[in-house]
């Protein structure tokens, strides 16, 4: 579609991309290549189309004076809108063009030149400004907020020329700021469009601060910049930007809602139905999006845990609203049922478990980050050489106390407990933060000089970390888009901390125990040896990892049924008794009687015991 033509109006506004319409020209009409002069001459002539198409020419016959302005008045059609903003571009090529010239040529003139063009297009800025203003109401918020910014770098580029840096820097402030805050409100486009906008601007934010002797410890630092500024210039009408783009944000989502009709979660799709419910999901949608970028960034602490905080309010709305569609539908099932009804309830329950868990995901993720900042501070301190303070470890176990909660929240969601591989997800990672917990816990006992009641807790933290390896066992096929994930090496990385914990805690233990003698130092030293430490540890390894067969009185925690491990095989060769071989080498050297009756024991007249039995009875008979 030709720019030229006309545009119909959105309901009673218009809608004006300014840079959508400004880059599209720049780049194919000469600023791809630095030409100046081509972009301008391509405004002239857009200008003069514009007016004969809207019929907005001198008249013909008359002495020429100057150009019709555009009033309030006129603007019956956006193309009025075009022929204020193609004048903008038209003196600001213009004056490009001079500095170019200047700068190789050094006349002066042309500066004054220069100059007195980027008046003409700062004012012409604020007079389209003044048309687009919230008080004319002739376009929408969006295009409200553009022509601000657009105004306000147009000022900037004249302040800067005329060296008021200060006046400039607030200019260039204001109109990052618009910028920055438009690109989380629009498409994919505008928001590129905004960001190479906020781009052009640095440099110069830049350079003013390093004139005006501003953040001389790192001037790179644009944000921190511009933050500075606009809280030294709230009185300007700044303060009123932070509600005018959470209007153009609201208008956004409202129109991105009507596309959002459902929800896909763990696989698992669902319709949504609620306008309200899916507004609240978008903001927390985009809040996430700003926070991941956040992370990819360099950015502050503090500016991330701003993140978090809107982030958190977004899904903390959006949980309120779910659990009132759920109330009210429980109600009206109640009073009357039809055939869709449970199938209703079903969709609105998966919608709370999945605004539910996220949210409480997303609390446990900030609670972590503030426990990484809290361990950050207490390395730098013993870097230093500092002593430990116990409150600040209890602060740490504090935290890991409410992610324990939240994981327990979510334990007790519908979604997770119907679903069993997620349910051990969240099994697994209870017992990983519990022995996380539990770890901050023997350091607070160890700072009170308490290492025997350091060891038995460092005892249950290895049982903890055991259960969580044992429950990701388990595991078939993870969720890795999770927003919290426990993996296997990280349980091994937390088991290895545990293990030097255990050896640090039972040679300090043997060190204080063992008094100012020297030999005696050296005596429990040497019963404490890691050798001895280490076949322990290959022992109760080696205990987990042996056949079931062997340990059928204990519960097998580590037993899968994927390939379980019942007996050894092939078996192990044994050592087995076997009957003993005898050799009678004696009976060589034995002298035995020659007859039969001698070997037998009898004597040769028959008078022995069977000789006598039978003579009895033939003796009888004669």
């Amino acid at each position: 579609m030709d720019i030229d033509e006309p545009i119909k109006e959105q309901g009673s506004t218009f809608s004006l991309d300014i840079l959508a319409l400004t880059n599209e020209a720049r780049n194919t009409y000469g600023l791809r290549h630095q030409d100046y002069s081509r972009y301008r001459q391509y405004c002239a002539k857009r200008v003069h189309r514009l007016r004969e198409s809207v019929n907005f020419v001198h008249n013909k016959g008359s002495k020429f004076s100057q150009a019709k302005e555009v009033t309030e008045a006129d603007l019956n059609d956006v193309r009025f809108l075009h022929i204020v903003l193609f004048d903008v571009e038209r003196a600001w090529s213009y004056a490009m063009e001079l500095k170019r010239e200047s700068r190789s040529s050094g006349d002066t003139r042309k500066k004054h030149h220069l100059i007195k063009k980027l008046k003409k297009s700062a004012k012409l800025g604020e007079k389209l400004e003044n048309l687009c203003s919230r008080e004319a109401g002739k376009v929408d918020t969006r295009t409200v907020l553009e022509a601000q910014a657009y105004s306000a770098l147009m000022s900037g580029y004249l302040l800067f020329e005329k060296q008021s840096w200060q006046a400039a820097l607030d200019k260039f402030a204001a109109a990052r700021t618009i910028y920055e805050k438009l690109s989380a409100a629009g498409t994919a486009h505008q928001e590129t469009l905004c960001q190479s906008a906020i781009d052009d601007i640095d440099p110069n934010i830049r350079y003013c601060a390093y004139v005006l002797r501003l953040g001389a410890d790192n001037v790179s630092d644009v944000d921190a910049l511009v933050k500075m500024t606009i809280g030294k210039n709230k009185g300007v009408g700044l303060d009123l930007l932070e509600a005018e783009v959470e209007s153009v944000l609201a208008q956004t989502r409202q129109e991105k809602a009507a596309s959002l009709t459902s929800i896909t979660w763990r696989g698992h799709t669902v319709p949504l139905r609620n306008a309200d419910l899916a507004i609240c999901i978008l903001k927390a949608q985009d809040a996430t999006t700003n926070l991941e970028n956040a992370s990819d960034a360099d950015v502050e602490e503090a500016t991330k845990m701003e993140m978090f905080d809107s982030l958190l309010e977004a899904y903390g709305d959006a949980e309120r609203f779910a659990k009132n569609a759920v109330k009210e539908d429980m109600e009206a099932t109640a009073k009357v049922k039809s055939s869709k009804s449970e199938q209703i309830s079903t969709d609105l329950n998966f919608v709370y478990n999945y605004v539910a868990y996220n949210y409480l995901s997303r609390r446990i993720q900030r609670n972590l980050m503030l426990v990484d900042s809290l361990r950050h501070k207490l390395g730098q301190e013993h870097s230093e050489g500092a002593r430990f303070i116990g409150g600040k470890y209890q602060d740490i176990v504090k935290l890991y106390d409410n992610v324990l909660q939240s994981l327990n929240e979510i334990k007790e969601l519908s979604s997770v407990q119907d679903n069993l591989t997620l349910s051990q997800e969240v099994d697994a990672k209870i017992w990983y933060f519990k022995a996380w917990r539990t770890l901050y816990v023997v350091s607070a006992y160890a700072v009170l000089n308490k290492d025997w009641e350091a060891i038995s807790l460092l005892g249950r933290a290895r049982e903890y970390n055991s259960q969580a390896r044992s429950a990701l066992s388990q595991v078939t096929a993870p969720n890795k888009d999770d927003v919290l994930v426990v993996t296997l090496k990280e349980v091994e990385e937390l088991e290895n901390i545990i293990r030097s914990y255990r050896c640090k805690a039972r040679a300090t233990w043997h060190l204080r125990h063992s008094g100012s003698d020297d030999s005696d130092v050296t005596k429990k030293l040497s019963e404490l040896t890691i050798d001895e430490k280490s076949k322990s540890d290959i022992k109760e390894i080696k205990d987990e990892e042996s056949p079931l067969i062997e340990r059928l009185n204990q519960y097998p925690s580590n037993l899968t049924m994927i390939n379980p491990q019942l007996i050894n095989f092939p078996p192990e060769f044994t050592p087995i008794p076997a009957k003993p071989l005898f050799f009678d080498i004696a009976f060589n050297h034995v002298d035995f009687p020659s007859s039969l009756p001698q070997r037998a024991g009898r004597k040769q007249d028959g008078s022995g015991r069977f000789g006598g039995f039978f003579g009895s009875l033939w003796g009888a008979k004669k």
